[in-house]
């Protein structure tokens, strides 16, 4: 897989650190001299392209044309935005990722094309907001493109659904189980006729418009 980085910040070094088992075929491009020397002396097999990533030339040497992705990181929003238009548009990039600082710009950034747009300060803000309105619940996978995510709780001892099947238990809207463990550590996959227990870990697939529902019936203590 090609993936071009731009911008050779700390969020870049970790990410490098990160997908490096997996013999990506990675590309960097960083404006600042020091920067790109300190990269290309830690990563031997990372090529590093000293320059702006949103012009056609270094984009061309890095090898954005078809590559997998092109990862704007760099502190300043509308070269991300810029680089990853003209990555998808121009070199045919197949999935551009923008990092968002003013997280105001993510709705713009997508829909101006951008693949996938992350901003860690909101990320930050709904992990703060969930744990605060739903003590005792995460979510730890959202499903792309839909309002789904995979939820883990532990079951509370007052919820009804304790002693119940699979079966027998009416989950809220249109929820399903997703796997069980028990508090020894046992796995348990899903059945109709498998029991739900007090302080069962449950990962629940369900829409996020049911969250509320379900920690009131399933989580709350």
């Amino acid at each position: 897989m090609r993936i071009v980085i731009v911008g050779g910040g700390k969020l870049a070094y970790y990410l490098i650190k990160t997908l490096r088992p997996y013999k990506h075929q990675i590309s960097v491009i960083e404006t600042l001299k020091d920067v790109s020397e300190r990269i290309a002396t830690d990563f031997d097999e990372v090529n590093v392209y000293q320059g702006d990533g949103t012009t056609i030339r270094i984009m061309e040497e890095s090898g954005c044309h078809n590559a997998d992705f092109y990862i704007a990181v760099t502190g300043k929003d509308e070269n991300n935005l810029i680089g990853c238009e003209i990555a998808k548009k121009r070199f045919h990039v197949r999935n551009t990722v923008a990092r968002v600082n003013n997280p105001k710009n993510a709705e713009m950034f997508t829909r101006l094309g951008v693949d996938k747009v992350y901003s860690s300060t909101q990320i930050l803000a709904d992990i703060i907001e969930q744990d605060i309105d739903y003590e005792g619940m995460r979510s730890v996978f959202s499903i792309d493109k839909t309002t789904k995510s995979i939820i883990e709780f532990v079951l509370s001892p007052k919820s009804a659904a304790c002693d119940k099947t699979l079966a027998e238990y009416d989950f809220p809207g249109r929820s399903k189980l997703v796997l069980l463990t028990r508090p020894n550590g046992f796995v348990e996959m899903p059945a109709g006729d498998l029991v739900m227990k007090a302080d069962d870990i449950i990962l629940l697939i369900c829409d996020e418009k049911d969250y509320d529902n379900i920690w009131k019936t399933m989580v709350r203590r």
